[in-house]
């Protein structure tokens, strides 16, 4: 493998919505299958659990562990004794230190950012994966939380991608300008909903040690059926 090939990286983004589709059927091989022919080195997945009532309460993150080939890691974002549900990390790189950051509003839906410590080849880097709120103020207040806890972090500062669904109706919002601060490379593309995409709710946003080469809404198979969201997948190379 060239060094070049060993610097690049394949992300995506993908707002699973419990595993319900746009048919309303819950399936969870079908969403898996997706994940699987998106064929990304990380993924982050927003909605993965239940949380309703009328939810089924089958474990997600263990499914994906069992008919995936990635590792799995858990971000809940509610009470784990009542419901079972928040942001996962899949990847196929070699883990590390993982860190659950808090983003809830009191009044509101709980929110949670997921950060995770990878290594790709001989290089450290992290990758958050985030759900934002659907208030305006509650997302520039998330968007600074956020950048606040990962800038004071007094770890070995690295490169880092940030996926998430941010809930961002329009292209520049106050709340997207902050994550810019620390992000200047993103990719904005419609996936939501997903007969009509019109909204880039869904975003990959990258440090400055990366170039994004790539970026597609992915279009295939069950990804077209599986969720109200479509993947968002983008390739990053390391610059440095």
């Amino acid at each position: 493998m060239s060094e070049k090939a060993q610097k690049t990286l394949k992300l995506a983004t993908w707002n699973i919505h419990s595993g319900v589709g746009v048919d309303k059927r819950f399936d969870l091989e079908r969403m898996a299958a997706a994940v699987t022919a998106i064929d990304a080195d990380v993924i982050g997945l927003q909605e993965v659990g239940w949380h309703r009532q009328n939810h089924q309460r089958v474990d997600h993150f263990a499914f994906l562990r069992d008919n995936t080939n990635y590792r799995v890691v858990e971000g809940l974002v509610r009470d784990p004794l009542r419901t079972h549900f928040g942001n996962a990390l899949l990847t196929r790189l070699p883990l590390g230190e993982t860190r659950w950051i808090d983003l809830k509003v009191r009044g509101h839906v709980p929110r949670a950012a997921l950060l995770v410590d990878l290594q790709l080849a001989d290089t450290p880097i992290r990758v958050a994966v985030a759900h934002f709120g659907l208030a305006a103020w509650e997302r520039e207040w998330q968007a600074q939380r956020l950048i606040d806890v990962m800038t004071q972090d007094k770890r070995l500062p690295r490169p880092t991608a940030l996926l998430g669904d941010f809930n961002f109706l329009r292209a520049r919002t106050r709340a997207s300008q902050i994550l810019s601060s620390q992000f200047p490379t993103v990719a904005r593309l419609p996936t939501f909903p997903v007969r009509t995409p019109r909204l880039s709710l869904d975003r990959i946003y990258l440090s400055p040690e990366w170039e994004m080469t790539e970026a597609q809404v992915f279009r295939e198979g069950g990804a077209l059926q599986a969720s109200d969201h479509l993947p968002l997948v983008a390739q990053a190379h390391l610059t440095g």
